[in-house]
């Protein structure tokens, strides 16, 4: 759908259908028209195409308010056009959602909030209460189009997150698909996750000092996280903040996956201790960070000298070049008339 939104990655496709303001000023007119022009295209598609996979990670927090008429707008296009419309929805358990949400906040877009204070008022577009999010979709689409799939290790089908959605739309992995081994989106481990809470309130640093020092950060991570594994949650914590969904998560599993008496989530709570500012590791992270970050802008110098220098030498040979053609240009044109003329010889023989 690159052609309705250009300025968004080929892996979220379905962007254009929550980028749309409900303000009726020009440019809400204008995120309506690409809703309605990526509708036009998927309508066009199904002439060629059974099924059709629209994604992108913020379907579900946008349709708590900013797109909360999708679910309808959806189902009239799907009437007008002759197609069903299904959601796919993975459901992560709620204490690792909020964490990882944390991070990717602190990570992508300069969040000065501590973690405790980002917690303690969670916004409602989290959605957190899993049973009610699905019943407001099931509402308008209809039950038996609601998929639902546990995002939690040991659930996937044939132990593959992968295998699995392709099992949930009736497909199977095979050789055909191409796996990147690469990891897409690598998450702040140990003290990263406060180094950069910090650097993220200076607010002269260009994206592009935050880029390095992010890629520093994401590099010392997982030394980091080994000496000092550690939880968000106290074990405490972590118990009454599950226990609020406890019950609607069993209505999940119930009446979604048709697993009666199961919950939807393990609840082993982890025995790692709570993070905490003044742990021991913190100033030894940061002179980790301090000598890594200089470590890499020498060698980015250091390639650059090499650079100027092989640019330099091949500057210097061409003014030569220049400034002998200029001194003696019959010399010059010879040169190549002689070429040219034993190229004509050689090729007659």
């Amino acid at each position: 759908m690159r052609e309705v939104c250009p300025e968004i990655t080929v892996g979220r496709n379905g962007y254009f259908l929550i980028d749309v303001s409900d303000e009726g000023n020009h440019a809400g007119a204008e995120r309506k028209n690409r809703y309605r022009a990526g509708m036009e295209i998927i309508a066009k598609l199904f002439d060629t195409y059974d099924n059709i996979i629209l994604s992108d990670e913020h379907i579900y927090r946008s349709t708590h308010k900013v797109r909360k008429t999708l679910w309808k707008e959806l189902k009239a296009d799907g009437e007008r056009h002759g197609f069903q419309v299904k959601i796919i929805v993975y459901l992560r358990r709620q204490d690792f959602y909020v964490e990882s949400f944390w991070k990717q906040n602190v990570k992508r877009r300069r969040i000065v909030t501590t973690w405790d204070e980002y917690v303690s008022r969670l916004p409602k577009s989290f959605q957190l209460d899993y049973y009610e999010k699905l019943e407001s979709i099931a509402a308008v689409l209809g039950k038996e189009n609601v998929i639902v799939r546990r995002f939690q290790r040991g659930s996937f089908f044939a132990g593959s997150i992968y295998a699995d959605f392709l099992h949930a739309v009736g497909l199977e992995i095979t050789g055909e698909y191409m796996i990147s081994e690469e990891t897409e989106n690598p998450g702040l481990k140990g003290n990263a996750h406060e180094i950069l809470r910090i650097i993220n309130g200076l607010p002269s640093l260009e994206e592009k000092d935050m880029e390095l020092m992010r890629d520093t950060l994401l590099a010392i991570g997982e030394a980091s996280a080994r000496e000092y594994p550690t939880s968000l949650f106290s074990q405490d914590e972590c118990r009454e903040f599950l226990a609020r969904y406890r019950e609607g998560n069993r209505r999940v599993a119930e009446e979604y996956l048709g697993e009666p008496g199961v919950g939807l989530f393990s609840e082993t709570i982890s025995e790692l201790p709570k993070w905490t500012a003044d742990n021991p590791y913190l100033i030894k992270d940061v002179i980790y960070f301090a000598a890594m970050g200089m470590s890499r802008l020498r060698k980015e110098n250091e390639e650059l000298r090499e650079e100027i220098r092989t640019v330099g030498s091949e500057f210097r040979s061409m003014r030569e070049k220049i400034k002998y053609a200029i001194s003696h240009p019959v010399r010059a044109v010879g040169g190549r008339l002689r070429i040219s003329g034993t190229k004509k010889q050689n090729d007659g023989n």
